[in-house]
């Protein structure tokens, strides 16, 4: 399985009189055999101007087909994904990174969603013009890059699937069963709503020491945003898969964001299950006669084969008998008499991967009113956050929010710290706070009694497990996950 990456040329529709300007980025999968597999994941890039120039001087620089290496969306803002074959997109909205690169335009803040209604409604219509503009660019730009692999994708972002024959349409000939084979999967249906609406920055941004940020130092931030049931969908011809889910940088809204401190102690700890496991000489005598009797069914001289095994082997019948007369009485009767046991054939066999867990500690002493209120506001953050949220009529509970973490290089224009592990998408399960961590109960003397100091701890566990591919995302200097 090989990750392919598409980098369109500009698209520049006309909404309503209005020229937009456009680009996107699409990533594929494709299998050993060189066959698209999956649904592709498309991102869509805004520009207010057709040069596409950020205020750095940086312009759109298609990355390597093959790693993504190299990538710059220069001056065009993420501004809608769809993980669904074109079939809906979801919007994204302006962030930090964006305002620093002054790409957000006048009348637009940090929290906003990039396309309007109707940009984002032109976009979720099969016939509109900003979908029919999207798909071809990416289309027509697959046919000048990869054109073998054209046809294919042309499919799979059309929703519909070549036949076994590459017929794109499913048309062609090749007799078949009439398409049944290629019916689109059915997600099941995962949108259940909430008993109040999250939108983005509800939850607030939160900066402690309140001077963070105004200088080149590091620095941890922490990202809210709602949880994504990831489903599962059904098909005919397949094996019930998993839908796919991307936490991504800009693939749902903000809900809030916190920005701490970087705090001494940081490590991480990536493990793999890997447990002992024994299959003796005569439990795999047995798994090979189910698996013939499963394969081709059984002969009389699979029966004469074992019979003669057992008729031939004084040892072996010295075992059993001592093996079902130990069983009798609860004891091991063979390794007591004879001195020996059945070769185990001990091996250690990998068993599934890990989830990791990541935990912070962080002591916040307010020098200020300002800053009193800040650290009051990020305890809030958190234990709103962890909180199990109701459904609108109480019959079901829905997941608590997730939090995206990262190390900030102050250094690097507030970029991703490269020389630090990279963290998957968290669940915050516990979160404590002492509100007396000198052991002395002593408050400031302001209206509402602000504790001088206050301990906070949180516990994280990553949503998903670590994958060798995750490391083919970053260059090969740099920690990864």
């Amino acid at each position: 399985m090989a990750t392919k990456y598409i980098y369109s040329d500009g698209t520049g529709p006309k909404l309503n009189g209005t020229q937009l300007f456009f680009r996107t980025l699409t990533r594929y999968q494709v299998d050993n055999n060189g066959k698209v597999v999956g649904s592709p994941v498309t991102g869509v890039y805004y520009t207010t101007k057709g040069g596409g120039r950020s205020s750095t001087g940086e312009v759109w620089t298609p990355g390597d087909i093959n790693n993504g290496n190299g990538f710059n969306q220069g001056g065009y803002v993420f501004a809608a994904v769809t993980t669904d074959k074109g079939k809906t997109f979801r919007p994204t909205y302006y962030t930090q990174n964006d305002a620093d690169k002054g790409l957000i335009p006048f009348g637009k803040n940090v929290g906003d969603p990039v396309l309007s209604a109707t940009a984002l409604q032109s976009l979720n219509d099969p016939n509109g013009v900003l979908n029919q503009a999207i798909q071809n660019s990416i289309i027509n730009t697959a046919v000048k890059t990869q054109p073998g692999l054209a046809p294919q994708l042309a499919a799979k972002l059309s929703n519909t699937q070549p036949d076994p024959d590459g017929d794109p349409d499913g048309s062609g000939g090749g007799g078949g069963s009439g398409g049944s084979g290629n019916q689109k999967p059915t997600p099941l249906d995962t949108s259940i709503a909430g008993s109040t609406e999250q939108t983005a920055g509800s939850y607030g941004s939160w900066i402690y020491p309140t001077g963070l940020g105004n200088n080149q130092q590091d620095y941890i931030q922490f990202e809210m945003i709602e949880y994504i049931g990831r489903g599962s969908q059904f098909q005919n011809s397949s094996v019930p898969s998993l839908a796919q889910r991307n936490f991504g940088v800009g693939e749902t809204k903000i809900l809030g964001k916190v920005y701490l401190p970087i705090q001494p102690t940081i490590s991480d700890n990536n493990s793999v299950d890997w447990q002992n496991d024994t299959i003796n000489p005569l439990q795999l005598l047995g798994a090979q006669l189910s698996l013939k009797g499963q394969q081709s069914g059984y002969t009389e001289a699979d029966f004469a084969k074992l019979k003669n095994i057992f008729k031939d082997n004084p040892a072996i019948q010295s075992y059993l008998q001592q093996w079902f007369a130990g069983k009798a009485v609860g004891t091991n009767l063979f390794s007591r008499f004879s001195g020996a046991v059945v070769n185990p054939n001990l091996e250690l066999l990998f068993n599934g991967p890990q989830l990791r867990p990541f935990n912070f500690s962080f002591r916040l002493s307010p020098r200020s009113e300002a800053e009193a209120n800040q650290v009051k506001g990020i305890i809030r953050f958190f234990k709103k956050g962890m909180a199990v949220r109701k459904t609108s009529q109480d019959l079901f509970l829905k997941a608590p929010n997730v939090f995206r973490i990262k190390y900030i290089n102050g250094n690097n224009e507030k970029q991703e710290h490269t020389s630090i592990n990279k963290i998957k998408t968290c669940s915050l399960t516990q979160c404590s706070v002492d509100y007396t961590p000198d052991g002395s109960y002593s408050t400031f003397y302001d209206k509402e009694a602000t504790m001088t100091q206050y301990s906070l701890t949180l516990q994280f566990n990553e949503l998903e497990p670590i994958f060798n591919e995750d490391y083919d995302e970053k260059a090969k200097t740099s920690i990864g996950y």
